[in-house]
């Protein structure tokens, strides 16, 4: 199998990508996956057994890119270091240059992918049965197709996001400048994507369904995906001293997320003024810098370090209640209709009454409601949320109840055994034998 994805399948780390693929490939003998990809290294032995990374040699005009790409991350590393007191840095011409090269997706045009003779030779002498991709951006859209056409070997595509709906559409707050021009390129790359897709790949019920009708070929659904008896013998840790509730939240916090747990903050004063003392938890290694001021001048957000994968089930066990806070904004709702949280199915598996907060036509709120593993709050009001959350700590019946369809749902979708499962079957046919 040979895996081609933008971002490294390290050994080990937080990285949601990283832990998927981990997950879905744990049994596979290591000498029998590879991957190309282009960036994320950090400098472990890796999870796979061989690794290519995109060089010079392999983009058109390569040595600039990546002197440009050099030149960003330096300047980005400085912008990092120097800043202090959060005062606001000029934006200089160039760096508005280059954020539209970048955010519009004008660079993939320019710096396009190529099978060069290195590549070429890496790969055949690997000699993949599968080509595995996952797309993301037109860079990777583009070269698993290459490579199909270079090796002759079958290509699963799997879409663990509905990319091809927002990738430089705008609806991610990227500049809408070059729509016209970027976008029928990525339906053109999609499509040609599809097209050489032997073994297509849907990341849950709904993005299956409407593949199906949109590209007109039955989607096989994963899942991210846990071993439940992590969480069975992980022992919980609390946040906050008894006689507090604790809220949990957890993962990134983009310009979408973080205002939501503002509204948790609300929520939690009205409780305590109500008599019932509750603060939220926020584990987290990434947040928007504005949300992140804002946050840590909130009265009832304490903002914790990342405990990593492996402690992370002792501190959602430890919870009273776990807050899965996705999004309202009208731009950003369109490009997550398909997605389903990674935090989700640990959630789940934690044994903790869980409350989704997100619009109704989001991916999350739409399966936690046709699921039942959640309280859904799919209206951005915080009394409406205040009292969905002094419910749930108060009344144990429907906390129970949620626990249980919880349970029940994490089991049969997002186990190892289930996830792997329908992975090897839906490339177990003719995928494995090449015409």
């Amino acid at each position: 199998m040979l895996v081609v994805a933008l971002g490294r399948i390290n050994e080990a780390d937080s990285y949601n990508n990283g832990l998927l693929l981990r997950n879905l490939f744990g049994n596979w003998p290591r000498e029998k996956l590879a991957q190309i990809y282009s960036s994320g290294d950090t400098g472990d032995a890796g999870f796979f057994g061989y690794y290519y990374r995109l060089g010079v040699q392999d983009r058109r005009f390569g040595s600039l890119f990546y002197r440009l790409k050099s030149k960003i991350q330096d300047k980005i590393a400085r912008n990092t270091q120097t800043q202090s007191g959060h005062q606001p840095q000029p934006v200089s011409t160039a760096s508005l240059a280059r954020r539209l090269l970048i955010n519009t997706g004008l660079y993939e045009l320019i710096f396009a992918p190529r099978v060069s003779l290195q590549m070429q030779a890496w790969v055949e002498e690997f000699r993949p049965d599968i080509i595995f991709s996952q797309g993301y951006n037109l860079t990777f859209a583009w070269l698993p197709v290459l490579l199909k056409e270079a090796t002759r070997a079958k290509l699963a595509f799997f879409c663990t996001d509905d990319w091809p709906t927002y990738l430089y559409a705008g609806l991610l707050g990227e500049p809408r400048l070059l729509r016209w021009l970027i976008g029928p390129i990525v339906r053109k790359a999609v499509s040609r994507l599809l097209a050489a897709t032997d073994v297509p790949l849907a990341f849950g019920h709904s993005m299956a369904e409407e593949y199906a009708t949109r590209y007109g070929k039955a989607f096989t659904f994963l899942c991210h995906a846990d071993d439940p008896k992590r969480f069975e013998s992980a022992q919980p840790a609390r946040v906050h001293r008894a006689g507090t509730f604790t809220l949990m939240a957890i993962g990134n916090f983009n310009r979408f997320r973080w205002p939501l747990l503002l509204d948790a903050d609300e929520s939690c004063r009205l409780l305590n003024d109500q008599g019932i003392l509750a603060r939220v938890a926020v584990l987290s290694s990434a947040i928007d810098p504005e949300g992140a001021r804002r946050l840590a001048k909130a009265l009832y957000i304490d903002i914790c370090d990342d405990p990593g994968n492996d402690r992370l089930p002792c501190y959602l066990k430890g919870a009273d209640l776990l807050l899965l806070a996705e999004g309202f904004d009208e731009g950003y709702v369109p490009a997550i209709r398909l997605s389903i949280s990674s935090k989700a199915h640990l959630f789940m598996f934690s044994q903790r009454p869980i409350i989704v907060y997100a619009h109704s036509d989001t991916g999350i709120a739409k399966y936690a409601s046709a699921c039942r593993w959640a309280r859904v709050v799919s209206r951005r009001d915080r009394q409406t949320l205040t009292e969905a959350i002094r419910e749930l700590l108060i009344y144990n019946n429907e906390g129970n109840a949620l626990i249980r369809e919880a349970n029940q749902t994490a089991r049969t979708f997002h186990s190892h055994d289930a996830n792997q499962k329908r992975f090897f079957n839906a490339i177990s046919g003719d995928a494995y034998s090449k015409e």
